[in-house]
């Protein structure tokens, strides 16, 4: 079709025609299209400004939306809504059936638009006031035939749990292990949670549901080739105890706790495992020399902490129930842990995985102290599961003639089940060695099952 000139002739419809079509064509000759609907429909059946009474409802009425693009709702009241109070209903079947809902709490004073896909055949809106008699209401609803722009919400608004989930600040959702879908949280400092579960600091921070971490460390701190191979820990200690190898409880027998020096009456802490191997804190004070029963009896302990203001003086002993010589049991295989003077803690590279729960060893080492001890020094990571024997995870050797470290570190971590018992030993194999001196440790992230 082609606009431009006069149509000739006698017939008078053919100048009407060119008429209205000149009518509708731009400066430039273009013509005019006009599309039923893109600019919007109100829905007088869904919108309202009538004031509600205390828990007085409006109900719109049921409207056909096949034709209908996008909805707009738009309320405003200086009265809070009920608690969902604004109901966006969806049937099939004008009202028969209602196959679903989006519902949402109005704050009072709020101005708040919510933008939708028609999803059924009809809609209608459903508004229940709050507590109070309104004195402003505002309600609207707008058809489009068109997608249009989502929900506004202003930048510096706070973003409530009943604000639009299409939204510029969207809340961020992740699928649940097992089932369902679970809301991306921020941190305590408002940063978003996002972490890597081999992450240290974010395993140290909590950031990781259901993770935790132990550094276990410990020291040999005076033995000799004589006394074969023996445990990282403070009992192997030839000036005190001597009792070179860790001896395990079998039940929750460990009960005691006492000082080798009367002058030692401070609090401790002690951390270990009880007869379900599930982890026990207890803080208990001691008398001395004289035994102090534990509040709590264990099965395992992996560490003994001074919470006290001032060193421990004597050697602090963790031990099942015997006889004491001047606050020292006599018979050392009954010790399961000792605090040597000074340390204000124990040091012992021993630790059994807690119940219902998963290690995963990321790393171990080990080191000598003190030149001139010419030896050989062999270091043994060495892991016990349930009901099993002790058997060699790894095997190392460090160098001699003076002070010399090892680490490995796992490229892939070493995995203990729960109720494992690990500990790190040493041997050192010149004859002619004298008091040796051993230290090591290893990491494990703890993840519950």
């Amino acid at each position: 079709m082609v606009l431009g000139g006069r149509v000739s002739g006698a017939n008078p419809y053919a100048y009407q025609i060119y008429e209205a079509l000149s009518n509708a064509a731009n400066e430039d000759g273009e013509l005019k299209v006009f599309v039923e609907g893109i600019r919007g429909e109100i829905s007088a059946d869904n919108s309202s400004s009538s004031l509600l009474l205390a828990d007085q409802a409006f109900e719109g009425d049921w409207v056909n939306v096949l034709n209908v693009a996008m909805i707009y709702v738009n309320v405003t009241a200086d009265v809070a809504s009920a608690t969902d109070g604004l109901c966006i209903e969806y049937s099939p079947d004008a009202g028969t059936t209602t196959v679903s809902t989006d519902s949402f709490t109005i704050e009072a004073g709020a101005q708040k638009t919510f933008s939708f896909q028609a999803s059924s055949s009809h809609f209608r809106v459903v508004y229940t006031n709050g507590g109070s008699d309104q004195n402003t209401f505002q309600l609207q609803t707008v058809f489009k035939s068109v997608y249009g722009k989502p929900s506004s919400h202003r930048i510096q608004d706070p973003i409530v749990d009943d604000d639009d989930a299409e939204l510029v600040k969207a809340v961020l959702t992740a699928k649940a292990n097992g089932s369902g879908f679970t809301n991306i949280s921020a941190t305590e400092s408002n940063n978003l949670r996002v972490t890597d579960a081999e992450s240290g600091l974010a395993i140290a921070k909590g950031d990781v549901a259901k993770t935790s971490f132990i550094h276990k460390f410990g020291n040999a701190p005076d033995f000799d080739a004589t006394d074969d191979i023996v445990t990282v820990w403070d009992g192997a200690d030839d000036a005190d105890i001597g009792q070179m190898t860790y001896v395990y409880s079998t039940t929750d027998d460990i009960d005691s706790l006492s000082s080798s020096n009367a002058a030692d009456t401070m609090q401790v802490e002690v951390i270990g495992l009880d007869a379900n191997y599930e982890e026990v804190t207890q803080t208990i004070n001691l008398t001395g020399q004289a035994r102090v029963a534990l509040t709590t009896n264990l099965l395992r302990v992996f560490r003994v902490v001074n919470t006290n203001s001032s060193d421990n003086a004597g050697h602090i002993y963790c031990y099942v129930n015997t006889t004491l010589s001047a606050g020292v049991p006599v018979d050392t295989t009954k010790v399961r842990a000792v605090m040597q003077p000074g340390n204000n803690q124990t040091l012992m590279a021993v630790y059994t995985i807690p119940a219902n729960t998963t290690g995963y060893m990321r790393d171990w080492y080990a080191s000598t102290a003190g030149a001139n001890k010419n030896a050989n020094y062999v270091v043994q990571l060495r892991a016990r599961p349930e009901n099993r024997v002790f058997q060699l995870k790894h095997i190392s050797a460090l160098s001699d003639n003076g002070t010399s470290a090892y680490q490995h570190k796992y490229e892939e971590p070493e995995v203990f089940p729960a109720k494992t018992d690990l500990e790190i030993r040493t041997s050192v194999t010149a004859a002619g060695a004298t008091v040796a001196s051993v230290s090591a440790g290893f990491d494990i992230v703890l993840i519950e099952n």
